[in-house]
C-alpha cells in the first residue's frame, strides 16, 4: 500500500487529475478501475474520482509496492547547469537566482519557453503541480540583470507576497548612469505609461491616470562623466529606475529608449538588481559588467 498525505501544493485539484499526474505510467481507464473497485480510497473510504482533494488529505493506493512502481514513471531530474541557473540561495521556502541581461523573468505572448521562471520550474519540478507551481516575488525587465525571488511553496509564496506588498523586503540595484548626479537624493513623482510604446514618463505632480513613485540613490563613484550609484526601489513600478534617473537628466549608460546617446556602444542598460535585504538577512551578488565597466573608466 502506498499512503500519499496532500499539502497546500496538490489540494483542490480533483482526485481523478491528481491520480493522473502521480501515476503517470498507466493509462486513465486503468486509474477508474482501480476508483471503481475500492483499491484507491481517500481518508480510509470510497473514492469519487471528482472529489476535490483538500489539505491533508490521505490518499491510499491499495496496491503491492511493486505494481505502484511500475505505474509511476520517474522525470527528468534537472540540475541548476542543465538549465542555465545561478543559484545565490535555496532553502526549503524560497530560491534567489541570478537573471542575466536579455532573458525574461516570465513568459509572454511572444516568447513562452525561454525564460527565467521556465527554467526555475524545470528544476524544481517535483514541486510543481496543477494548482501550483513556484513563481517569483517580484520581476525585472528583460534588459536588466540581477536577483530574482522565488517562492518555492504555496505558503512560502503568500508570506513573501505579503512580505513584498508591506514593503518589508529591500530592494537595491547598481547602476552605471551619464554625469553626475547630486551624492545623494530621492526622486519621488507620478508616472504615466505608454502601453504601445512601453514607456513611461515622470511628472513632478499627479495627472491623469499616474501612479506615485519613490526611488533612493546614492553616488558610490563619479568621474563627472560617469556615476556608478546604489539605487533603493520604494515602489515597484514597471522602468521606475531607469525612468526616474531620466527625469533628472542622468539616464542609465545603455538606455536608449531614456535618453543615453549610447556612446559607449552597450546593447542593455548597465542596470543590475545586486541585493535584496529580508528582515536580518541579505542575499547579494555584483554584475561582471558593471564591475568591468568601474575598472575601466572609474578607478
Amino acid at each position: 500500500m502506498k499512503r500519499i498525505e496532500i499539502t497546500e501544493n496538490e489540494m483542490e485539484q480533483r482526485l481523478d487529475r491528481f491520480l493522473c499526474k502521480y501515476l503517470n505510467n498507466t493509462s486513465k481507464t486503468n486509474i477508474y478501475k482501480l476508483i471503481r473497485k475500492k483499491r484507491i480510497k481517500v481518508n480510509g473510504k470510497k473514492a469519487d474520482e471528482k472529489y476535490f482533494l483538500q489539505y491533508g488529505d490521505q490518499v491510499d493506493i491499495m496496491l503491492h509496492p511493486n505494481a505502484i512502481e511500475e505505474m509511476i514513471k520517474a522525470e527528468k531530474v534537472y540540475s541548476a547547469t542543465d538549465v542555465n541557473l545561478d543559484i545565490v540561495y535555496e532553502d526549503d521556502d524560497i530560491l534567489i537566482v541570478n537573471k542575466p541581461a536579455g532573458l525574461l523573468t516570465h513568459p509572454d505572448q511572444k516568447e513562452y519557453k525561454n525564460t527565467l521562471a521556465t527554467a526555475v520550474q524545470l528544476y524544481l519540478m517535483d514541486l510543481c503541480t496543477r494548482t501550483f507551481k513556484p513563481a517569483s516575488i517580484q520581476r525585472l525587465d528583460k534588459n536588466t540583470s540581477g536577483l530574482v525571488l522565488f517562492g518555492k511553496t504555496y505558503e512560502a509564496l503568500k508570506e513573501y507576497n505579503e512580505l513584498m506588498r508591506q514593503r518589508k523586503i529591500g530592494k537595491y540595484y547598481l547602476t552605471l548612469v551619464t554625469g553626475q548626479p547630486k551624492p545623494s537624493g530621492e526622486i519621488k513623482g507620478y508616472m504615466t505609461k505608454d502601453d504601445e510604446k512601453n514607456k513611461i514618463k515622470v511628472f513632478s505632480k499627479e495627472v491623469k491616470d499616474s501612479k506615485f513613485v519613490h526611488t533612493k540613490y546614492r553616488v558610490l563613484k563619479s568621474n563627472k562623466k560617469f556615476s556608478l550609484l546604489e539605487v533603493e526601489l520604494l515602489t515597484g513600478r514597471s522602468h521606475q529606475i531607469r525612468g526616474s534617473l531620466a527625469y533628472i537628466g542622468h539616464p542609465i549608460i545603455g538606455d536608449l529608449k531614456y535618453g543615453d546617446k549610447n556612446q559607449l556602444g552597450y546593447k542593455y542598460q548597465l542596470l543590475h538588481a545586486y541585493k535584496i535585504v529580508i528582515d536580518d538577512r541579505t542575499y547579494e551578488k555584483t554584475s561582471d559588467e558593471i564591475q568591468a565597466f568601474v575598472d575601466k573608466h572609474l578607478i
